[in-house]
């Protein structure tokens, strides 16, 4: 039996490009600029990722996680499984406000231990992409970046904070659905 065959003239039009998609090179680019800044944190005890969250609670103090949140540029439930993993390490701490209905996120000793140890292993890997990069591509990459999610708040806003349905996610109905199979 012989595989069919499907054609898109789109695709066939943009068959020798490397890469089609720009998500997918911000995704590469992403796991690139990951894994250096791993290598240079070496055995600290956090990543790149909890180091930006406790940053921010040193600049703070206390802060809820909705601010939290609009500071980490995140949405809340990529923020509170960050911090569930950083308060069960013990590098910060969960405590409820005045007003009882918020709860407040704070930096522990622990986590400023964490800080000090990172700090100046975060700086090498800075200063290393930027030698890598060059001083102007380094400037004029974080400016796209910005613009980039300066465009996806203006999404956000114009499209409410509900999320894109992905291929995966069915539309409910009322009735059972049946699958037809591939041809």
């Amino acid at each position: 039996m012989t595989a069919k065959r499907y054609h898109l003239p789109f695709l066939e039009e943009v068959r020798s490009q490397r890469h089609v998609c720009f998500a997918e090179q911000l995704r590469s680019a992403n796991r690139a600029v990951s894994k250096l800044y791993t290598q240079h944190l070496g055995d600290s005890d956090i990543g790149v990722t909890q180091l930006s969250l406790l940053i921010r609670l040193y600049y703070f103090g206390e802060i809820t996680m909705s601010k939290l949140a609009q500071q980490l540029e995140t949405d809340r439930t990529t923020l509170a499984r960050n911090v569930q993993l950083l308060e069960r390490s013990g590098h910060l701490c969960i405590v409820s406000a005045d007003d009882r209905r918020s709860r407040l996120v704070r930096l522990t000793d622990k986590g400023f231990e964490s800080l000090q140890l990172t700090i100046p292993r975060w700086l090498d890997a800075q200063n290393d992409l930027r030698s890598r990069l060059g001083h102007d591509p380094w400037g004029a990459l974080f400016a796209g970046l910005r613009g980039l999610v300066t465009l996806g708040n203006e999404i956000e806003q114009s499209h409410g904070a509900g999320r894109a349905r992905s291929i995966r996610e069915k539309p409910k109905t009322g009735g059972s659905t049946t699958r037809q199979p591939a041809k």
